[in-house]
């Protein structure tokens, strides 16, 4: 920008203090456009000072000039930043704005202004334009954000005393790994998930699991933050849905304090379900339509589609024509797709959605409290009723929305499967435990998967999965269950000293049957116990006083419960 060198210390001193930000948010814009802007960062609000005011480079007309290394040079008089207006204020010469352009997008404590407002209007030609549909790893990490919904209330016997996503999932992992590890898996590394129901266990694997990173620059930084539901100035009451929940953190959401680019799209995700997915390539598809929405569809048949949210779509573009959450078979009868099988005739919500920064902030700004409280029965609805661009991304890889305990039971077993969705090879990023490997003493293992710390001696184990640190005894036969992972690792020769000093060990214990059974975490059952469900119970609460609840014929273990010896259920 000059050749003086006065000038340049200067401003190589300056940048230090701070003035390269301004490049880091130009970074969506071409050159020229960076340029333009740091040249006007430079020139347009330099004070006169920071100019060259050297004798030798001389001074005509009392304004400083900056000769340059040749000795030529002509006066560089200070300029004064104009204020533009903006595309919509042209077109409209000045009329009233309309209503949702009072919708003012939340500052940060530090505001970074490129050449072209990152917050275009609603006018403006730009909103809904295709934006280049990269998916390089780094350009994601800069400009998309990921959200995660884990703040839902389940109603099976698993989720008494922690959240869904909570739940451990096969044999060392929890629920809300797999939306983390997708989003991972594509470079967004900035996460933001939002936690409300029995929050405690939920917050404490993310804080140990998912350590911040703040190396590298502002846009190297990558996070899994915890926001969970708390009370404000103006807020008093709980989320009251997921659009509620995203509302009252747009704020954070979109502030961008840490320095980093301001995000682009939203990708919002469900932290109850189990799939995989290429995140990335979503994105992409996002991008190269112009959406204002994208939602991840996946082909289920007219059983499961009457409880989920259905999208009537485009046959060619996929664009949403109609979106409605758990529609009565009337509605359903119109948004059957033809030609295709008849497992696949609907498509339904996957709760994965991306959202354009000004569409999210249009459709979920703070002035709409209390409007809006669910996204599918919502902000979908209302995106439609406003014309917005609402695409479907076709999803045809594994998905399982984990609702019910039959879901998790389904789910757990599935992974067990030689064909398992979630190899071995598969990115998860979540922390290591530290536990030794898994000790098989004379063990018949079949189609199972067996967790760190696990210690299995003389037993037979089928179609089941074996969480971290579960000990199971002698002569005893696991078949079709799930025993999820334990809090403390004990070897034979630790659990013998524990009983013979009369104190609880966790496990399975010698001469057992299991058949069909979730043992929750922490969980004693003593020698010689048989919980097989012989007479198909499909209901049953006995949590309080036994220890052990029946659901859709599916015997669960309570957490931290302890079952005497020879009990038969």
């Amino acid at each position: 920008l000059t050749s003086c060198p006065c000038v340049k210390q200067n401003l190589t001193s300056r940048i230090t203090r701070g003035i390269a930000t301004l490049a880091s948010a130009c970074c969506t814009g071409s050159r020229a456009s960076t340029m333009q802007s740091l040249q006007a960062g430079v020139t347009g609000r330099m004070p006169v000072s920071f100019q060259c005011t050297r004798p030798k480079h001389g001074v005509r007309g009392g304004t400083p000039i900056c000769s340059g290394a040749e000795g030529t040079g002509a006066s560089r008089p200070r300029t004064t930043p104009v204020s533009r207006a903006t595309p919509a204020q042209k077109n409209r010469g000045g009329a009233d704005p309309k209503p949702w352009e009072t919708d003012q997008l939340p500052q940060g404590r530090r505001v970074l202004q490129p050449a072209e407002p990152l917050m275009a209007s609603i006018d403006d030609p730009s909103f809904g334009r295709p934006i280049n549909p990269s998916i390089d790893r780094e350009e994601l990490s800069r400009t998309v954000r990921a959200v995660i919904l884990a703040g839902g209330e389940a109603k099976n016997p698993l989720t008494r005393s922690r959240a869904m996503p909570a739940v451990p999932l096969g044999s060392s992992l929890m629920m809300i790994d797999v939306p983390i590890s997708n989003c991972m898996s594509a470079g967004i590394n900035k996460i933001y998930v939002l936690t409300q129901f029995q929050s405690h266990t939920l917050n404490s694997h993310l804080t140990s699991a998912y350590p911040p990173v703040r190396f590298g620059g502002p846009d190297h930084q990558a996070w899994v933050d915890v926001l969970a539901a708390q009370q404000t100035v103006t807020e008093k009451d709980w989320y009251q849905g997921s659009a509620d929940a995203v509302r009252r953190n747009i704020n954070e959401l979109m502030d961008e304090a840490r320095g980093v680019t301001p995000a682009t799209e939203y990708v919002i995700l469900s932290g109850a379900a189990v799939y995989t997915m290429d995140v990335a390539q979503l994105v992409a598809e996002h991008r190269a339509k112009g959406a204002d929405i994208t939602i991840a569809m996946h082909p289920v048949s007219e059983a499961d589609a009457s409880g989920k949210g259905v999208a009537k779509v485009h046959n060619s573009s996929n664009r949403v024509l109609k979106f409605e959450e758990k529609p009565s078979k009337a509605s359903l009868e119109g948004m059957r797709r033809e030609g295709v099988d008849d497992d696949s005739r609907y498509l339904a919500n996957m709760g994965v959605y991306v959202f354009r920064r000004e569409a999210l902030f249009r459709l979920l700004s703070p002035a709409k409290k209390q409007a809006i409280t669910h996204i599918g029965h919502h902000v979908v609805p209302n995106a439609l009723a406003q014309e917005m661009k609402v695409y479907a991304y076709l999803h045809d890889g594994y998905w399982h929305d984990v609702s019910s305990l039959k879901d998790f039971y389904e789910t757990n077993l599935d992974l067990s499967d030689e064909d398992s969705p979630i190899k071995s090879d598969m990115s998860v990023a979540a922390r290591g435990s530290m536990l030794p490997p898994a000790q098989l003493h004379d063990a018949d293992i079949t189609r199972t998967i067996v967790g760190d710390g696990a210690v299995l001696v003389g037993c037979t184990v089928s179609n089941s999965v074996v969480g971290e640190s579960v000990y199971i005894g002698r002569g005893s036969v696991v078949e079709d269950s799930l025993l999820l992972r334990n809090s403390y690792w004990a070897s034979d020769k630790l659990r013998g000293e524990a009983q013979r000093r009369g104190e609880r060990v966790y496990g399975v214990g010698e001469n057992c049957h299991l058949r069909k059974v979730v043992v929750d975490e922490n969980t004693t059952i003593g020698n010689n116990v048989k919980i097989l469900n012989k007479d198909n119970v499909q209901e049953c609460d006995r949590a309080d006083s036994d220890g052990y609840m029946i659901q859709d014929g599916i015997v669960v273990v309570m957490r931290n419960a302890s079952i005497p010896d020879n009990t038969v259920i």
